[in-house]
């Protein structure tokens, strides 16, 4: 009859002498050094989420942006301008801006390439478009190499006609045609300047938390090792 074994409870490690081994087990961490592996933890995976955030905000406020426009979005001109100017956040790169413009009825009556100076890009003005609402399309190449783009519209009051004269012996006093005065003066839209220097700043300071916070916890398993090899 084969002999059986009782496996329900394990058998304790004996040595090739038949004595019994001891086997050294880790003492479970005190309540203090268990409270601060905890708090480094959380330390840790916090700097490390604040990172990521700032991380991801910081490149999205990085491309310039425009900031103002000469004439001004929804201007309404008694005469044309004599060009329009673009104001942009920083400097953009001379690499291909463009300029289209088109009436109310959506055709297309000039383009080109502003001149690029500093913040601004400038575009010459077609002085016989008057009389009409027209829309500004207008790309330039960010300092940061991504391109960016948009639109703004004004009106342009139509030209006055010359008022009739009499000719006639004796001098007489020419009343001159009664015209509206619509005269609106054309201003650069002032935007505020939204710059990512904040961003820029913190990503620093949460940077060195994290490190801080990974060394903290790596010194604390040192001491709670050492504490269970003593």
């Amino acid at each position: 009859m084969p002999l059986q074994t009782d496996q329900s409870h394990p058998s304790t490690p004996t040595s090739r002498r038949g004595r019994a081994v001891s086997v050294a087990r880790p003492a479970p961490l005190a309540g203090p050094a268990r409270l601060l592996v905890a708090v480094l933890a959380a330390l840790a995976t916090l700097a490390a989420t604040l990172l990521l955030s700032v991380g991801g905000a910081v490149p999205a406020q990085a491309h310039d942006r425009i900031i103002g426009s000469d004439p001004a979005d929804g201007a309404q001109l008694a005469t044309a301008p004599a060009a329009l100017t673009m104001t942009f956040s920083t400097e953009p790169l001379a690499v291909e801006p463009q300029v289209v413009v088109t009436d109310s009825a959506g055709t297309v009556v000039a383009q080109g390439s502003p001149t690029i100076e500093g913040t601004s890009a400038t575009f010459p003005w077609p002085a016989e478009l008057t009389g009409d609402t027209y829309t500004i399309a207008w790309r330039v190449v960010s300092s940061d190499g991504h391109p960016i783009e948009g639109t703004f519209s004004f009106a342009v009051a139509a030209a006055p006609e010359p008022a009739p004269t009499t000719a006639s012996e004796e001098p007489s006093a020419v009343t001159p045609s009664a015209t509206e005065d619509t005269t609106t003066e054309a201003t650069t839209s002032a935007v505020p300047e939204e710059t990512d220097d904040e961003g820029r700043s913190i990503a620093p300071l949460l940077i060195g938390i994290g490190v801080l916070a990974a060394a903290a916890v790596v010194v604390a398993v040192l001491i709670v090792r050492r504490r269970q090899q003593d």
